[in-house]
């Protein structure tokens, strides 16, 4: 498990200023091409060719004097079964310390896409008289470990760390064959880890409603746990079960829940995290960026769950979306539910029955 020597000693092409490629605006989804990965790529970055095959991505950091910094993913397939603390050890034996000048810093645990990650900060000198400033999250998902990299100039670290911090957060690993786009509601919500249907890309841009969504989910609603036309999706490894509408596909299946796609152009994010605070940053993520129209409470098959309900205009189709969050406090579980505007009070039924028959082991 080696992390190549010459990804990191890249930053010398910054410093030449040679780098070119596309810019990306603040809160703009990038979507991997082989559709591995997506992130949400903070303003001033520009997306370059990589130039080493280990490089998934290559970005980089420009300011009216040129480029100062560079953010590279790499993703490295395991021979074997490893921890990320094993990881993390022979990322450091074989690729950090071989770095010239390199002078370790913190090293924290951390969560990427609700893994277990090590968060590691350092120091290095490519060259005489260059210091740069390092971060790296190294993650672990299936037989994949993944390093996300920041390295840029000291004096734009502080001003560059807080974007790369959200991209991590934002960072959401696919599962199964590469993306694919749908017709239907695709960004909904940024910097969210995990995915907004119907698409597959799960880390949607926001923007503001011009439009409201009419009614709220109502406080006391009676309807069966399990009517006619109901499916049960139950979770392969067994945590949760929840009702959807008949003839519902599924999008894409990730480690940490599933994406539906519904017959009425809805989509459904079903994730079983790794920890409450998990689903709290990501709905302090919506709540920004999205118009709130209401919240109800009432109780599930085995819990209490939480129910609010925003809007937003996806610019792309310029379409009002009503988005559902739902939330079952105690618990690391939660549900968002995607659903144009127009078609919101028809799907309020399936909703509702939804939530409520919903189980959590």
């Amino acid at each position: 498990m080696r992390i190549k020597y010459k990804l990191i000693i890249g930053i010398i092409l910054i410093i030449l200023m040679l780098s070119t490629g596309i810019v990306y605006g603040q809160g703009s989804l990038y979507p991997d091409p082989q559709g591995r990965f997506s992130f949400n790529l903070p303003a001033g970055w520009k997306a370059a060719t990589p130039y080493d095959p280990a490089q998934a991505a290559y970005f980089v950091y420009a300011v009216q004097q040129g480029n100062v910094g560079e953010l590279i993913i790499m993703i490295e397939e395991l021979p074997f079964s490893a921890s990320i603390d094993q990881y993390a050890a022979a990322s450091e034996e074989n690729g950090f310390k071989q770095l010239p000048g390199y002078i370790p810093g913190t090293q924290l645990p951390a969560t990427v896409f609700g893994l277990p990650a090590i968060k590691k900060n350092f120091t290095f000198s490519p060259q005489t008289g260059l210091t740069l400033q390092s971060e790296a999250y190294i993650f672990i998902s299936g037989n994949f470990a993944y390093t996300i990299l920041l390295d840029i100039l000291p004096d734009y670290f502080a001003q560059v760390e807080p974007g790369f911090t959200q991209a991590v957060a934002s960072f959401m690993v696919q599962s199964g064959a590469p993306v694919v786009v749908q017709p239907v509601p695709q960004p909904v919500v940024p910097s969210i880890p995990a995915p907004t249907p119907p698409t597959p890309i799960p880390v949607p841009p926001v923007y503001p409603t011009p439009t409201p969504v009419t009614p709220v989910i109502p406080t006391v609603p009676v309807i069966p746990p399990v009517t006619e036309g109901t499916n049960i999706y139950t979770d392969p490894q067994g945590r949760f079960s929840i009702p959807i509408p008949s003839g519902s596909t599924t999008a894409q299946t990730t480690e940490i829940g599933v994406v539906l796609n519904t017959p009425d152009g809805a989509g459904i994010v079903v994730m079983y995290t790794l920890g409450e605070q998990y689903v709290q940053d990501m709905v302090a993520q919506i709540k920004p960026n999205h118009q709130f129209h209401g919240q109800s409470q009432f109780q599930a098959a085995n819990r209490q769950a939480l129910v609010e309900v925003y809007s937003a205009v996806n610019p792309q189709d310029n379409i009002n979306y009503a988005t559902v969050v739902v939330t079952y406090p105690g618990t690391p579980f939660m549900i968002i539910v995607t659903v144009p505007a127009d078609k919101y009070n028809q799907a309020q039924s399936w909703i509702l029955e939804m939530i409520k028959g919903t189980f959590i082991r």
